[in-house]
């Protein structure tokens, strides 16, 4: 009789291609301000999650969103150290958050006016 090995199903979860990669962070949103419609630029770090980025090219595939308190934004591009994004329609203080693969960012506070 031949045994074979048995690979613990925790483990294979445990590991990932993103795991020495750090959640998404927001560095700073500018302007800190604007009017629905309008473009702002999320800067920050790890927004693509890709365990090896391509130094010829920053950009990467809209893997995520980018919330304005509960109501998401519209990406205009999206590199793995700064997002554009269309700020949607509603007013007022609001936390914006990324999210990526999965993975949500530290929440950074913009005025919607």
């Amino acid at each position: 009789m031949r045994l074979l090995p048995v690979i613990s199903t925790a483990l294979l979860a445990a590991c990932s291609a993103r795991d020495d990669i750090p959640a998404p962070l927001i560095a700073s949103i500018v302007p800190d301000h604007a009017t629905p419609g309008s473009i702002v630029t999320v800067d920050g770090s790890y927004f693509c999650q890709d365990p090896s980025p391509n130094p010829d090219d920053p950009t990467c595939a809209i893997a995520g969103t980018v919330q304005f308190g509960t109501v998401p934004g519209t990406p205009t591009t999206w590199a793995d150290d700064a997002i554009m994004v269309e700020v949607p329609q509603q007013s007022g203080m609001v936390t914006v958050t990324v999210t990526a693969v999965g993975r949500t960012s530290n929440g950074v506070a913009f005025t919607v006016q």
